[in-house]
This record gives structure tokens, sequence and C-alpha cells, in this order.
């Protein structure tokens, strides 16, 4: 299966912003039409770049990202395409500067999912990165996409919030990141396993980290997983389990992150 990963680098044009000046010709930027590209685009750009050799259709048309059904040869691959032009982080940053966001995003979801894999998550394996496009294991069967885990019964909730909770302390203690926006949306069963996806918000918890963000995301995100299994009749102490994690890695400069300081010390 091909792999091919652009290196984002702010500074430099990407392939995509290359393709995007050659059909901006001699214009002026605020002459050119900014407009979201069509499923036909999107299909040209992610064969051109070597990403995939078809695509299949669109299965989801999301806030700041479209899914797509693809293929490498017989191997059916998820394709994720950032939307350039009418997402909210496209508004704030005008014209081009917008495609250098979407890139960014792109780019931290392929080293987030990578650094997750190899550490052991359940996660779907990325595969490549070009500009704002993104391709990775296709988690389901037959060419569908599993259902999220909101959608589905399941038989031993206990057992599945712990397997979850585990793989979210591995994202957290071995790799450092906190998720961000983890809930019953972004989680998928598959294979009777639960797959994390969606991380391109995650938040890195290294030396440089704002802990009060980072336990404040973490409450957030318990919070949002423990609602999606009230409905099993299990209740659990979001603030014991953000504790555990809190114990099990905080940065050893930011240790003492809650303690007081400045002229609180001599009040």
């Amino acid at each position: 299966m091909g792999c091919i990963v652009e290196k984002f680098n702010p500074r430099k044009a990407s392939a995509l912003s290359h393709k995007r000046d050659e059909r901006r010709g001699d214009r002026w930027g605020k002459s050119v039409d900014i407009r979201e590209i069509t499923f036909n685009e999107v299909k040209q750009d992610a064969i051109d770049f070597g990403l995939v050799t078809e695509v299949a259709y669109q299965a989801k048309a999301g806030k700041e990202a479209s899914i797509y059904i693809a293929k490498w040869g017989n191997h059916p691959i998820l394709l994720k395409a950032y939307r350039i032009w009418t997402t909210a982080q496209a508004r704030k940053s005008k014209g081009f500067n917008a495609l250098e966001r979407m890139e960014m995003l792109a780019a931290r979801e392929y080293d987030v999912l990578l650094e997750c894999f190899k550490a052991g998550m359940h996660v779907p394996t990325p595969i490549g990165r070009v500009g704002n496009y993104l391709t990775m294991r296709l988690i389901g069967d037959d060419g569908l996409p599993a259902p999220q885990l909101r959608d589905v019964k399941l038989e031993n909730p206990e057992f599945i919030l712990d397997q979850i909770l585990d793989d979210y302390l591995i994202m957290y203690r071995d790799t450092h990141w906190v998720h961000g926006d983890l809930s019953g949306y972004n989680i998928l069963w598959w294979q009777n396993t639960p797959w994390i996806i969606d991380v391109p918000q995650a938040y890195c918890v290294n030396a440089w980290a704002d802990m009060k963000r980072v336990k404040k995301l973490l409450t957030r995100d318990i919070e949002n997983l423990l609602a999606d299994f009230k409905s099993y009749g299990i209740n659990r102490d979001i603030s014991s389990i953000v504790e555990v994690f809190l114990s099990e890695y905080t940065p050893s400069n930011l240790q003492n992150y809650d303690e007081p300081i400045g002229g609180e010390l001599f009040e």
C-alpha cells in the first residue's frame, strides 16, 4: 500500500499550494474566487498526490472535514479532506492562510494517530498525508464505516468503558496527548472493540503545556464519555479518574502547577 507523507512546514508551500497556484495563474489572490472544492476535485487531487487509486463516495461532511470511502488497489481505505473555505477556522484566517490552517490540522491528526498506533491504542492506522488530505485504515467491513459507539447497544458496557479508559490512558500517559473531543461520537464499534478516532484538536502535554487546560480538557472528555454510559446505569467519579491520569503523567517541571503563586503566598 502506498505511503506518501508530506512534511508540514508552514514556511514552505505544499504540493496542494503549488497546485492551487497553478490554477490561479497570474491573477492576484483577491481576484480569485475562493470556494469549496468539489467531489471531482477531491478525487483528482487524492489520485494525483498518490494517496488513493480510487475514491468511491463521500460518507460524511463534518464541521471541518469531509470523509470519503476510497481504495488503494483492492484495499478499502478512508480519505479525510479538511475543508478549506467553509469552516470557522477558514473564515478567521482569510484566503490562502486558511489552506495552511487546514494542512496543519491534517498534519497533526496524522502525527497523533501514528504515535497512538505505535503505542498500542485502537486507532485507525494512518497511511499518508499531502496538503489537507489524510488517508487511514478504514474501520469497518465491506467498504462501510463502523457505527459510532453511541448507536450501538453494548452487552458488556462496564468492560467496554474500561477498554476505552485504558486506551485513553495510553494516549495521555505514553504519547502525551489529550484527545480534547472524546465522546460516543468519536469512538467507533468494530470487531467487538472500541476505536478512538478524530484527533486533530488533540492538545500536547509537554514541558510548556498549560496543565490547568490539560485538566479541564481531561475532565470534559471523561465527563462526555461517562454520559454515554449513563443509560446502562454506570456512574463513576469523574474527578477520581482524572486524578489517576494526572498521577500517571505530569511533566516534571509542572508537578506543582496547582499551587498558588506570587502574592497569594504572602496574603
